[in-house]
C-alpha cells in the first residue's frame, strides 16, 4: 500500500465520521457538535430556495429544528465518494430519519449531497443539500416501558 492510498483511506474514514456525527448531533440535540461539523460560511439547502448560510444561522436552525421533537433517529448509509482530493470532497449519502413530536411520527428518506473541506483539525461540511425521495406521517405510539430513550440536550 502506498502513502497516497493510506492518506485516501484515512480521509474517507474521517469524512464518513463527519457524516455520521451529524446524525448523532441531531439525535442527541448536541448543537455545539452540529455547528462544529460545518464551515463558518457553510450552506444548508433543504430545497425550493430554503437555504441557511453561516455557522451562527445554522446553530439557530438546529436549535429550532431539533426542539420540535421529543425524539429523533437518523440513519446515514451508502456513502459514495463522487470526488476526493487532498483538501476537498463531494459525497452522496442516503438517509432515513424518524421524528417523534409526541403526537405523530414523521418518517423521511432521501439523500444528503455534501461538499466537504479539510479544515485543518477535521473535515467539515461546506455545503449540504437535503433531497427527499419520500415522507410519511403516522400516529405516535408510547414507548414501551422496558425501553429507555437516550438523552437529548435541553436547550430551553
Amino acid at each position: 500500500m502506498t502513502a497516497s492510498t493510506i492518506d485516501d483511506l484515512l480521509a474517507r474514514a474521517a469524512i464518513t465520521d463527519t457524516l455520521y456525527a451529524y446524525s448523532r448531533g441531531v439525535d442527541r440535540r448536541d448543537v455545539d457538535l452540529l455547528a462544529d461539523l460545518f464551515t463558518g460560511d457553510a450552506t444548508f439547502d433543504y430545497g425550493h430556495g430554503n437555504v441557511t448560510q453561516g455557522r451562527d444561522d445554522l446553530r439557530a436552525l438546529f436549535i429550532a429544528a431539533t426542539g420540535r421533537y421529543k425524539a429523533t433517529s437518523h440513519h446515514v448509509s451508502t456513502v459514495a465518494f463522487l470526488r476526493l482530493d487532498a483538501a476537498s470532497a463531494s459525497t452522496l449519502s442516503y438517509v432515513y430519519a424518524f421524528h417523534d413530536t409526541g403526537e405523530s411520527h414523521f418518517h423521511i428518506w432521501g439523500c444528503y449531497e455534501d461538499e466537504l473541506v479539510d479544515d485543518g483539525d477535521r473535515w467539515r461540511i461546506a455545503a449540504r443539500k437535503v433531497r427527499t425521495a419520500g415522507a410519511r406521517t403516522t400516529d405516535s405510539e408510547e414507548l414501551p416501558e422496558r425501553f429507555e430513550r437516550y438523552p437529548r440536550a435541553d436547550l430551553g
